[in-house]
């Protein structure tokens, strides 16, 4: 018991043990909840360090910039020179620094509503952030829309620091650290409006100074970076804006969502067991408010719509209502049944939470089929039947530089033409997107099964 009150009651071993859950959730889960993980970040850091991967279209098209698979590529480099170059065991390094940086959000969360609402209010956040089902499926994940929310975070604790006590300094900080939350994933530029409208709004001038300082500096910082590797200052950010707003292009590629389409998904990532301490936080005329409403507001108005989008807000959202939810827990606290009831709710909606993308969005067994064809040393190319590009590891998770023919998209003679050339040594199919009959008739037995997915490799040629 003493010790289960000294976890609780201690942010940073609340952030140690979130850090370490969202590890295992992505240890034990596998594959991927986007195809951004790996074709935005896990294949440009591995391109850069060992010259091969899959260029995904925004690369060719320039709707990117190279900060994170920078730094990725840091971490797969330092992986390769101490001798882990084993798929998993260079994913896994990813993981833990994803979860790493998460922690530190963990511990700004906290900082931010213990400003606002005291420390039981802010360890019920922290606690809330670290062990809810519907971040931590995402939080060990290198996805733009999950690392951001960490600089985010930062950019709304100076931010409230700054409307509180004008000062330059702390304007100076919010707008560090909103820049990069901006380079780092280009929605988080929708957050600059709330916050500058509430320095400009209480007249906090030297905020307002220092804020526009700080992201002039981080916004230089990317036009250089986009001149060295695009050729051009702000190319990246100038196409994806392009792409996705000005252009239309996003909504008619991916397609069009109606302005309701966030409210299910919202109401599966959320803790619903504090939805009425949400809407009495929605009451307080804040910061907080206004940038949860502003951001979910551009969102509904945006034609294309993605789950991971919300991410952003699942903080925000536990931050606005851990002031209430704290004051109602303290008056249940002498009550025993009652709390172990709410925890048992608790647990379980949080494993729910968890599992709203699991059904369509890991691909566990196309990856891990990948990996283990990947670690043949008999593998001279691979064929993959049945998910498109997107949906495969890339070059990331097979780390081989063999040919690999993706059979979606191409006629069922092209796909047979490829099995039955000798170059390709393996076919990784997905359900019955190719024939037993037919991967035997072109000469590949049965190596491995499981989870949907079926590894075949090219059958020995008798000697003699």
């Amino acid at each position: 018991m003493r010790l289960s009150r000294s976890l609780v009651a201690s942010p940073s071993r609340l952030a140690a043990v979130g850090a370490f859950l969202a590890v295992l959730v992505a240890a034990l889960a596998r594959g991927r909840v986007h195809p951004d993980e790996v074709f935005q970040y896990l294949e440009p850091a591995h391109g850069l360090v060992f010259g091969y991967r899959v260029v995904a279209w925004e690369w060719v098209d320039g709707l990117r910039n190279w900060a994170v698979p920078g730094v990725l590529a840091g971490l797969l480099a330092l992986c390769r020179a101490l001798g882990l170059e084993h798929p998993w065991a260079m994913v896994g390094v990813v993981w833990c620094a994803c979860a790493s940086v998460q922690a530190v959000g963990t511990l700004l969360l906290f900082r931010l509503v213990e400003e606002r609402d005291g420390r039981e209010a802010a360890l019920l956040a922290a606690g809330v952030h670290a062990t809810w089902g519907g971040f931590l499926i995402y939080a060990a994940r290198p996805l733009g829309d999950v690392l951001s929310v960490v600089p985010l975070l930062g950019a709304l604790l100076w931010a409230c620091r700054a409307r509180d006590r004008d000062g330059a300094l702390a304007g100076l900080w919010c707008g560090v650290l909103l820049g990069v939350a901006f380079v780092i994933r280009y929605p988080s530029a929708v957050f600059g409006v709330p916050i500058a409208v509430s320095l400009v709004w209480a007249r906090r001038w030297r905020s307002f100074a220092g804020f526009s300082v700080g992201v002039g500096v981080v916004l230089l910082g990317l036009g250089v970076l986009d001149w060295l590797t695009w050729g051009t200052p702000w190319a990246s950010a100038w196409n994806y804006f392009h792409f996705n707003i000005s252009s239309g292009s996003s909504a008619s590629q991916f397609g069009r969502q109606p302005a309701w389409w966030y409210a299910p998904i919202l109401a599966g990532m959320a803790p619903l067991l504090l939805v009425w301490h949400f809407a009495r936080g929605l009451a307080r005329r804040e910061l907080l408010v206004g940038a949860f409403v502003f951001y979910l507001g551009v969102l509904c108005v945006l034609g294309h719509k993605e789950a991971r989008f919300l991410v952003p807000l699942l903080p925000l959202f536990v931050a606005l209502a851990a002031g209430p939810a704290a004051r109602d827990l303290a008056q249940l606290a002498s009550r025993r049944a009652v709390g172990g009831v709410l925890l048992g709710l608790y647990v379980l909606s949080s494993a729910l939470a968890a599992t709203v993308t699991l059904p369509v969005g890991l691909r566990a067994g196309v990856i891990d089929g990948t990996v283990v064809a990947g670690r043949d040393a008999a593998l001279t190319g691979l064929v993959i039947a049945g998910p498109p590009e997107w949906n495969t590891g890339g070059r990331f998770y097979l780390h081989r530089d063999v040919p690999v023919f993706v059979g979606a998209g191409h006629s069922e003679a092209e796909v047979r033409e490829r099995l039955a050339d000798a170059r390709f040594s393996h076919a990784l199919v997905e359900g019955k997107a190719v024939g037993e009959d037919t991967l035997r008739a072109t000469g590949f037995c049965l190596e491995r099964r499981g989870r949907g997915v079926t590894l075949w490799k090219r059958c020995p040629t008798p000697s003699g």
